[in-house]
């Protein structure tokens, strides 16, 4: 009664696992008794940690986040330039139906949009790459006006070249990036396993009882957060800056938390009352 035979057994040597305590078994005060030192001892630990260091983080934290909004924000308006690869490329070859591109050798009529050259400047540049073509390949026969492949990218190059030029250098570092992120093949190589992955590990666990459909929950959830980081890698700059907001926000409040409670003792007395009544569990459950 009350769990005096827990303790006479206990003073006697002999095992407790097979009783109970208030209606509990042993062997779950035990684990309740573990836990309960488990926090005792992370509760000092946190006590240790300094408010005004944890708040200097936090706010360091949310000023990376704002640098990481302020950067996707100007990749977005950076991205916006590489569209102009696109509209000055027009100039240089034309796509014709079921035969590939041809050059186009007629100077440009216009100077692309945000291309800060004057229509004179812009023929010059035109005329220089069409006079470089034919030796910018290796192809066996001649194909005249028919651009190859080779002849493509070298024009393309060029092109980036010339607006990389108009831009500060952290401006073409984000061209890069952005154009990096458009020809990755990580996404291709990646998705599938995602996609197998996640459908494979959803049906195991959607067949293991009452926690099943949870866990299924939790897969799906993993697998479409993994699926929009790498299917759109304008994303992640923006779930790095939700990452850090958040665990800015952890640390600011954990150290305005100790601020308030450390006049009172009341990190230090919660401490020691876990580890007294979670050592008292675990003995008798040992």
């Amino acid at each position: 009664m009350w769990g005096l035979d827990v303790v006479d057994a206990w003073f006697a040597g002999r095992p407790t696992e097979n009783l109970e305590l208030f209606g509990l078994t042993m062997v779950f005060w035990g684990r309740l008794g573990k836990s309960l030192l488990y926090l005792a001892g992370l509760t000092v630990i946190l006590d240790l940690a300094d408010p005004d260091k944890l708040r200097a983080r936090g706010r360091q934290a949310i000023e990376r986040t704002q640098r990481l909004l302020g950067q996707t924000r100007r990749k977005r308006q950076v991205a916006r330039l590489v569209g102009i690869q696109e509209i000055a490329i027009g100039g240089f070859v034309q796509v014709v139906h079921r035969h590939g591109l041809f050059l186009v050798t007629r100077p440009p009529a216009a100077v692309p949009t945000r291309l800060r050259l004057d229509l004179d400047q812009y023929r010059e540049f035109h005329s220089t790459v069409i006079a470089a073509l034919p030796s910018k390949h290796d192809c066996q026969r001649p194909h005249g006006r028919h651009v190859c492949a080779q002849q493509f990218e070298y024009a393309v190059r060029q092109i980036n070249d010339l607006i990389a030029e108009q831009l500060p250098a952290d401006e073409r570092d984000l061209i890069l990036d952005v154009e990096a992120s458009r020809t990755s093949i990580w996404p291709l190589l990646i998705l599938p396993a995602v996609t197998f992955g996640g459908i494979g590990g959803a049906r195991a666990l959607s067949t293991s009882g009452s926690v099943g459909p949870w866990l299924f929950v939790g897969v799906l959830v993993v697998f479409l957060f993994t699926f929009a980081v790498f299917a759109f890698p304008e994303t992640r700059p923006l779930t790095s800056a939700a990452a850090y907001r958040v665990w800015g926000a952890l640390l600011s409040g954990y150290g305005g938390m100790l601020d308030q409670t450390r006049p009172l003792n009341l990190l230090r007395r919660v401490a020691a009352g876990l580890f007294v009544i979670g050592g008292l569990l675990d003995l008798l459950a040992s």
